[in-house]
C-alpha cells in the first residue's frame, strides 16, 4: 500500500467513525472541502468544526453516519490518487457525488455534489 493510499484509507475511516483527528492528521497543509452547501471552501483548520456541522445536519434528517459508497473509480497517475464515488448517507435523503485526491502527503481535496432522493427534500 502506498503511502497516498493508506492516508486516503484514514480519511475516509475519520468520516466513517466522526474521528475528527484522523481526519485531520490525513490531510495535506493545502487541504480544501468544497461542499455547495457550505459558504466558503473548507481548510484544513476549518474541518473538525464542518465535521460537527455535517453530523449534526444528517442526524437532523434521521441519518446515523451510516454511509453507502458505489461507483467508485480509482486512479493513481503522477503521484496524485484520484478517487470517485458516488455516496449516500442512510435514511436521511443525502447523496451525491464526490471526487477526492491524495497525494503522499495527504488528502489535497474533495469536492461532492448533491442529488436529490425521490421522496426526500434536502436541506
Amino acid at each position: 500500500m502506498t503511502e497516498r493510499e493508506r492516508l486516503r484509507a484514514q480519511y475516509i475511516e475519520g468520516w466513517y467513525q466522526l474521528d475528527d483527528e484522523a481526519l485531520v492528521s490525513a490531510v495535506a497543509v493545502d487541504f480544501v472541502f468544497d461542499d455547495p452547501a457550505e459558504p466558503i471552501l473548507v481548510t484544513k483548520e476549518m474541518l473538525p468544526a464542518y465535521m460537527l456541522r455535517w453530523d449534526a445536519r444528517m442526524k437532523q434528517l434521521g441519518g446515523d453516519n451510516e454511509w453507502l459508497l458505489t461507483d467508485e473509480v480509482r486512479e493513481d497517475k503522477d503521484g496524485v490518487l484520484t478517487d470517485w464515488e458516488t455516496w449516500e448517507v442512510l435514511g436521511t435523503g443525502m447523496r451525491g457525488m464526490a471526487v477526492v485526491k491524495t497525494r503522499d502527503d495527504g488528502v489535497f481535496l474533495e469536492r461532492i455534489s448533491y442529488v436529490p432522493v425521490r421522496g426526500h427534500s434536502l436541506l
